[in-house]
């Protein structure tokens, strides 16, 4: 009875020491070196990456979105495409198709991401769309994502953000309840409460937005705002991340700091 309480305890610890870390979330879908997995190479916002990040066990993978020029939403950062004079917000879906990217990889549309996607449903999936040339194709790329996201039932995995603030007042148009997370870098950006008086859930900023401004992370768990900080790719940041509070991480490796992290909680 004694080993069992002790194994318990020892449970339940290691249990709430993980629950007070930032959760995890993997950049573009997991995006990691080739060179550094040369055996089975993933390349950023393939179908390969994102069942990669689902391997892990972490709180989710964020990925990037995009209308190509004849209106069909792909799996892509961009804006530029390799081996390619257009970006790919002027190619067409089917010039998308005939791309090969490093390590064989095709450029997925959207369903294809959520079809993998639905294989596990404990991995949230983080969708950024991209800013268009207008704000009436911004709108055409939310309406058509959360018509299909609708379509396929992905509206309880599925969480946005955007750098374009028109972009994520029309996800709120269409469904108040969906979580949008705002996404901005450098020094100038919004404070916490410019963020709750918009209604945001969340604010995803890069590591130089936070660490210039630490206030900020106290100011948005006040408000109740998540934040997340990008990219944590180091050791040293993700230590700073937890001695600050974030409440998720985003990384291009993060089977790395996932490990660091365990190795962390055994000590």
């Amino acid at each position: 009875m004694k080993r069992q309480f002790i194994l318990s305890t020892l449970l339940l610890c290691c249990v709430l020491g993980i629950a007070a870390q930032p959760r995890i979330v993997g950049h573009r879908g997991c995006r990691f070196n080739t060179k550094e997995n040369p055996v089975t190479p993933n390349y950023e916002n393939t179908i390969s990456a994102l069942k990669f990040a689902q391997s892990l066990g972490i709180y989710g993978a964020e990925f990037d979105i995009n209308l190509t020029s004849d209106g069909k939403l792909v799996v892509y950062h961009g804006p530029n495409v390799p081996g390619y004079d257009k970006k790919i917000q002027e190619m067409t879906f089917k010039e998308t198709r005939k791309v090969v990217l490093p390590g064989g990889h095709k450029i997925p549309t959207l369903k294809e991401w959520f079809k993998q996607a639905k294989k596990h449903p404990e991995t949230k999936i983080i969708m950024e769309i991209k800013k268009h040339p207008t704000k009436e194709l911004e709108t055409e790329a939310v309406e058509k994502s959360m018509a299909l996201a609708k379509k396929m039932k992905m509206q309880d995995q599925l969480e946005y953000t955007s750098f374009s603030e028109w972009i994520c007042q029309e996800i709120h148009r269409i469904d108040p309840a969906a979580k949008v997370l705002y996404i901005s870098s450098g020094d100038n950006v919004h404070d916490a409460q410019y963020l709750k008086d918009h209604n945001y859930n969340g604010m995803s900023y890069e590591n130089k937005s936070f660490m210039h401004n630490p206030q900020l992370i106290k100011d948005c768990k006040r408000l109740g705002i998540e934040t997340t900080i990008w990219i944590v790719n180091t050791k040293e940041q993700w230590d700073w991340a937890v001695a600050n509070g974030l409440d998720f991480i985003s990384s291009d490796h993060p089977e790395r700091i996932k490990a660091y992290r365990d190795e962390l909680l055994k000590k």
